[in-house]
Order: structure tokens, then sequence, then C-alpha cells
């Protein structure tokens, strides 16, 4: 049997994933894996102020977990298939369930952050952001 802690991860992983797929996501995709990837999707500009503030509110709530980048790195662990923006009904609803779970989850990882819980940071980026190629909306 796996560790508690390995369990434990993969029922949030999941829980994650079904979040993606209310929001009219891929089920198989993380909702940072897909917010990384529309935010950081230089050939699509559309709704590019959505996406950078769904993974600004999403990478700084896992900050204390995983370092900066959290959607990149969630991104780098997926295979970049089946990405869907969703229309304007399943992004309000993505921007609901992202905002309103990292209201919850940052008070925890930023309460373990203070009582001295430093992650241990991966420098990883596949690619560079669009900011980087001086790329803008």
């Amino acid at each position: 049997m796996k560790s508690l802690g390995q369990w434990l991860w993969n029922v949030m992983v999941a829980i994650d994933q079904l979040g993606n797929a209310i929001a009219g996501g891929n089920p198989d995709i993380t909702i940072s894996a897909r917010v990384g990837y529309f935010a950081n999707d230089c050939n699509n500009r559309t709704f590019y102020y959505y996406w950078r503030f769904l993974e600004l509110v999403i990478d700084f709530t896992f900050y204390p977990l995983d370092g900066p980048k959290h959607c990149l790195q969630a991104l780098s662990q997926d295979d970049e298939l089946g990405h869907v923006q969703g229309n304007d009904l399943m992004r309000s609803i993505l921007g609901i369930i992202a905002v309103t779970a990292c209201l919850f989850i940052s008070i925890l990882t930023w309460s373990g952050y203070a009582l001295g819980y430093r992650p241990k940071i991966k420098h990883l980026l596949l690619r560079p952001s669009c900011d980087q190629n001086n790329q803008t909306p």
C-alpha cells in the first residue's frame, strides 16, 4: 500500500482534475496545467489578462509548496494535448473554482511557510513565457 501522503496527493490531483472537468476542461488535466497553458500560449492572446490573473493567483497559492511558477511546472507534467479554453460560462466557473479554492489553500500553504516550511525550489521553465519574448497582448 502506498503511503498516506501519496494517497492524499493522488486524491487532491483527482479533485483538481474534477474541478477542471466541471469548468469545461479536459478531465485528465489539472486546473494549474490548463491555466499555465493558456497564460503562456504566445499564439493565442484571447483572454490574456484573465489567464494571467488566474496564473498569478495559483502561483502565489502554491509558492510555499513548489516555489515559483507552479502552473508551468504542472504544465510540464502534462502532454499539452486537449487544452480547452471553454466558453464564457465555463471560464467563469473555472475562475470561481480556482479563486475560491486558492483562498482556502493559501491559508494552509502560507501558514506552513510562516512556521518555517520552505519549498524545494525547482528551476523549471520548459519554454519562455510570452513576456520574456517581449510579446504583449
